[in-house]
């Protein structure tokens, strides 16, 4: 069986759902610069669409990497688990508006970070 000083499972977990969360998140980005080719909906409201999609993708990108740091600072420091294990369970939940990481992202962060904070040392 592998180690179990550190929280490897919450680690790999948390890991995949931060980068599911950043690339959820550059993925609005890449939507809004397509938006004037596609032009769905009125012309005036294509300001308005890329102006929301660009606002999310910030907010994506910054919980993703809030959530690997998270991942990477747990798996580092595995005596601070209650803080990164709730950082990433409270960020992949908020990650829900911005897609959650096509979903998988949210389930696999809410699951890693569960994982942090159940985790004890053998």
């Amino acid at each position: 069986m592998g180690s179990t000083k550190k929280p490897e499972a919450a680690f790999a977990l948390s890991l995949i759902a931060g980068l599911l969360i950043l690339i959820n998140g550059i993925t609005l980005g890449a939507v809004a610069s397509f938006l004037p080719l596609i032009q769905m909906g009125r012309p005036s409201d294509l300001p308005i669409a890329a102006t929301i999609l660009n606002t999310l993708m910030i907010v994506g990108i910054i919980l993703g990497i809030i959530v690997l740091v998270s991942a990477v600072m747990l798996y580092r420091n595995p005596t601070q688990k209650t803080m990164w294990g709730t950082i990433i369970l409270v960020l992949s939940i908020v990650s829900i508006f911005i897609g959650g990481g096509f979903g998988l992202g949210l389930i696999l962060g809410i699951i890693g970070g569960i994982l942090a904070l159940r985790w004890k040392p053998k």
